[in-house]
């Protein structure tokens, strides 16, 4: 088992905790020890199993401990066997059931090392020790604080949980057809008007009192709108079940912005997880439309046209920014739930470190994955060039004036190995900090 965020197993802090005896007894007809075959494991309750996820070329399941906070991974073999531990079957019937499945039966070492390692963890429902969990949640909390950088950090302010929990079914009509429908159309109205319009809405931003009247105003509203974007998430996360453990602010270089942490979103089928990360996206474009109606009715010239008009642009392209599948925010998150994976990205690099590698050693992958894998790269690429071609052309004609053409293209040079030292030294110090 490994844990969502750090990726590494878990380290023993419990004792091990054998459910079943050594003892030896009659032997069972399935040739297990008798007091082996007759026991009837169950998870102890918070203990959550999530459905199928793509991990390179292999298939993982996630196990939630609300308890302690950690998520784990497990194979389908494991998965299997766990999602049978409901405390109505006997180890035997679920060794049968198993060896169905997976033309595999199950020996009694195979037994204690599942057992011993579910004591460690303090998954079962029997032998569970306080100060076992308690050990489990403080390593947890260390290993949070091992992930965190100069350019990725996190400041939780409140935990919403409860809050949340109360409002999620007050508000089920957002959640149905007859909501979501028509705010889409409206939305996708919203998107056609101010794409169409964005010179007009400059100029009605330049014919009020000026950018810099609008600009605190715009910034306070931008940052309301990022708390709704992201109390969306929390709110969807746990209409579909789950819970919304975090809500803060986040630091990912060269950002900082409202986030809520929604892991549970491993735990729901996958049309759930795109609405999740979708929502925060959705809830943003719906709360501009009031927006545009202020900005229909207020006068050319003035303050509220040209401050609806700041807002209606710089909220849409905030929210459509949020949609790039290529930038690991709610469109990354949306297309890793569509496609089942784990972390697209990653796993788009090692694909594609394999493949040059050595062709032969991404055969193991399924078609689908291949596929995706190599779009998603190749698309990512092409996006990051074309990204940083128009950034470096934008800021070789600013400064071209000042420095001319060679003092231009020199500072350009000092900037790009300056930005690409700092991205590595980032890198390497989180690398030292997970290693510990």
């Amino acid at each position: 088992m490994t844990t969502t965020e750090a990726g590494n197993d878990v380290p023993p802090t419990a004792a091990e905790m054998p459910v079943v005896p050594r003892a030896a007894a009659e032997p069972h007809p399935s040739g297990l020890p008798a007091a082996m075959a007759n026991a009837r494991p169950a998870l102890r309750d918070g203990v959550v199993l999530g459905r199928a996820h793509r991990r390179g070329d292999a298939v993982v399941h996630h196990v939630k401990d609300a308890e302690t906070g950690w998520f784990y991974r497990v194979g389908p073999r494991e998965h299997a066997i766990l999602s049978l531990m409901d405390g109505t079957r006997t180890i035997a019937e679920i060794g049968d059931e198993y060896a169905l499945r997976f033309d595999r039966r199950l020996g009694p070492d195979n037994w204690r090392q599942l057992f011993t390692m579910l004591g460690k963890r303090q998954l079962l429902a029997d032998g569970v020790s306080r100060q076992a969990l308690d050990a489990l949640r403080l390593a947890r909390e260390a290993d949070e604080n091992r992930n965190r950088s100069v350019l990725r950090r996190r400041l939780p302010l409140v935990r919403p949980a409860a809050f949340f929990g109360r409002v999620a079914p007050r508000i089920g009509v957002v959640f149905t057809p007859w909501f979501v429908v028509p705010a889409l159309l409206a939305v996708l109205a919203l998107e056609v008007f101010v794409l169409g319009n964005i010179g007009q809405l400059r100029a009605d931003i330049a014919a009020g009192p000026g950018i810099w009247v609008y600009l605190a105003p715009s910034i306070v509203v931008t940052w309301l709108l990022l708390v709704l974007h992201e109390s969306a998430h929390g709110l969807t996360c746990t209409r579909f079940g789950g819970t919304a453990g975090e809500l803060g602010v986040m630091w990912r270089f060269p950002i900082a912005a409202p986030y809520c942490k929604t892991d549970d979103v491993v735990l729901m089928p996958r049309r759930h997880g795109v609405a999740t990360a979708f929502a925060g996206v959705f809830a943003n474009l719906v709360a501009l439309v009031p927006f545009a109606v202020g900005y229909w009715l207020a006068e050319p010239g003035g303050f509220a046209r040209g401050f609806c008009a700041a807002v209606l642009l710089f909220g849409s392209v905030s929210a459509l920014l949020n949609l790039v599948p290529f930038l690991q925010l709610d469109g990354y998150h949306m297309i890793n739930n569509a496609l089942g994976t784990l972390d697209l990205r990653g796993e788009t690099y090692r694909f594609w470190g394999a493949l040059l590698r050595d062709r032969s050693s991404v055969r193991g992958y399924p078609t689908r994955d291949r596929w995706a894998y190599g779009v998603y790269g190749v698309s990512s690429l092409l996006f990051t060039l074309a990204v940083v071609g128009a950034l470096a052309t934008l800021w070789f004609r600013t400064m071209r004036p000042w420095f001319g053409t060679t003092g231009a293209i020199a500072v350009l040079v000092v900037e790009a190995v300056a930005v690409l030292a700092l991205l590595g030294w980032a890198a390497r110090r989180g690398r030292a900090a997970r290693s510990t």
